[in-house]
């Protein structure tokens, strides 16, 4: 949280009377002023650094002295947006999408190396500031879409899930934007598999689903979903039209959610999820209306996913339950088998699997029960391996410690040691990661363990 520089009501300038703080960093600070405009207000070094990189000289800058400190400050209309790309706020409409992606590409033809998830969008210049030269696996593609979505961390490449998110945006609008970002838009998986072209469709590729450190769940989605969403010439004469529903069981941290939203990132279908946040109610009927709602929806959106995370919360055994869970129940039992006639593919999630109600785990409903186990030695070795490709590392690299020290955690701590080893890889100046940042890293993560039990880290 950080204080505003200037108190309300303050004159920098005989034009310029602040209203309140809207969005603050380390050496920056947007006001929106009494007349309605905004304003930007920044540290002569961070607008030095932007001058240097060539994306906006100081001539646009004007100066004010303030508390023995100086800064520089420019207004900008009403009419142009001026906030952090991290604001998580909705576009108004297709052109302020569009005006964001020019953004997003005249600045790249300035600095095309710097990650840009961490800017200030100042629409007047039509460029993206950045505030920290991080290293992350943020992208030009993720970062447009979840500025598109207003949050939601999608990329353009799964431009079906992010129609779903912007029903304002028809799917030729997205492909526009996209595009003017100077971005490429990719083809659908179901576009690959049944083009009409005159090419020799003996030598079209379709590409690998891969989950690195879970094969055989990886090997399951292959064959139980995806070659049956994306081949369905093969199996609907065979009595068999969408792939059927799924429960993934397993502890707190072994991936089950991560797995599914890389086989929707894979479809390019839309999720939408069934949890407290999402259906629970105090009023007796409203939850079990809510439920209906979510399935309306990706009914209306299909193919795409509906995952029902901790299901024991809703699917428990009817002998205990509540008369108002019981009626939640019933509608899922109305529900689950529609699904699939709808080509809408349902997940459920649980870590206490003996505690749902047993009709409805029973084959016909849920036909396929998979237990996701927390990574082993060669799993965890597949993660880091994976991940460490897609970075500059320093030759020789010894995983064996880090490897037995990460047997029986969660998955998402793989991919906290590679983030900070990148972290401190660029913190301390240095272009590859090393032995030494990926030793600190690991003794990072140990520390986190120790002050807080709980298991706190990042997605792989």
């Amino acid at each position: 949280m950080f204080d505003p520089w200037f108190p309300k009501k303050y004159l920098l300038d005989s034009d310029v009377a602040i209203q309140h703080l809207a969005f603050a960093g380390q050496d920056w600070q947007i006001y929106q002023l009494v007349d309605g405009q905004n304003l930007l207000v920044v540290s002569p070094t961070l607008a030095n650094k932007w001058e240097q990189m060539g994306l906006l000289g100081l001539s646009v800058w004007r100066r004010v002295s303030f508390g023995n400190k100086e800064y520089l400050f420019m207004v900008s209309s009403d009419k142009y947006v001026l906030r952090p790309t991290d604001a998580n706020l909705s576009v108004a409409d297709k052109t302020e999408a569009l005006s964001f992606a020019n953004a997003l590409r005249e600045t790249r033809k300035l600095v095309p190396e710097i990650p840009l998830d961490n800017s200030i969008y100042v629409e007047q210049f039509s460029r993206l500031l950045p505030l920290a030269e991080t290293v992350d696996n943020a992208n030009d593609s993720l970062l447009l879409g979840t500025w598109i979505t207003g949050g939601v961390p999608v990329s353009t490449k799964a431009i079906r899930r992010i129609q779903s998110l912007t029903p304002f945006l028809s799917m030729s609008d997205l492909k526009e934007i996209t595009q003017n970002a100077g971005l490429s838009v990719s083809k659908m998986p179901q576009e690959t598999s049944t083009d009409k072209s005159n090419e020799d469709k003996s030598q079209q590729t379709e590409a690998r689903f891969s989950l690195p450190g879970a094969t055989y769940l990886e090997q399951f989605f292959y064959e139980n979903v995806i070659d049956i969403a994306l081949h369905p010439e093969k199996y609907e004469p065979l009595g068999i039209p969408f792939p059927s529903p799924i429960v993934l069981y397993g502890a707190p941290g072994t991936g089950k959610t991560y797995a599914v939203e890389q086989l929707a990132s894979f479809l390019d279908w839309p999720i939408f999820s069934i949890d407290s946040s999402s259906v629970a109610s105090p009023y007796i009927h409203q939850t079990s209306k809510k439920i209906s709602e979510v399935f309306e929806k990706a009914f209306a959106t299909a193919p795409s996913i509906v995952i029902i995370d901790e299901m024991e919360s809703y699917l428990s055994s009817r002998e205990i339950a509540q008369e108002h869970k019981v009626e939640e129940i019933g509608e899922f039992l109305r529900l689950i088998p529609e699904a699939s006639n709808h080509k809408v593919l349902v997940v459920g999630m649980t870590n206490l699997l003996d505690k749902i109600d047993p009709a409805m785990l029973r084959t016909g409903r849920f036909d396929h029960k998979i237990e996701v186990k927390m990574p082993d030695e060669k799993d965890i070795e597949t993660m880091l391996h994976t991940a460490l490709e897609k970075l500059p590392v320093e030759d020789n690299l010894q995983l064996g410690e880090i490897i037995s020290a990460l047997v029986g955690k969660p998955r998402s701590d793989v991919a906290f040691i590679i983030k900070e080893a990148a972290r401190l890889t660029a913190f301390k100046g240095k272009k590859k990661i090393s032995q030494e940042e990926l030793n600190e890293a690991l003794k990072h993560r140990a520390l986190s363990y120790k002050n807080d039990k709980r298991s706190i880290g990042f997605r792989p």
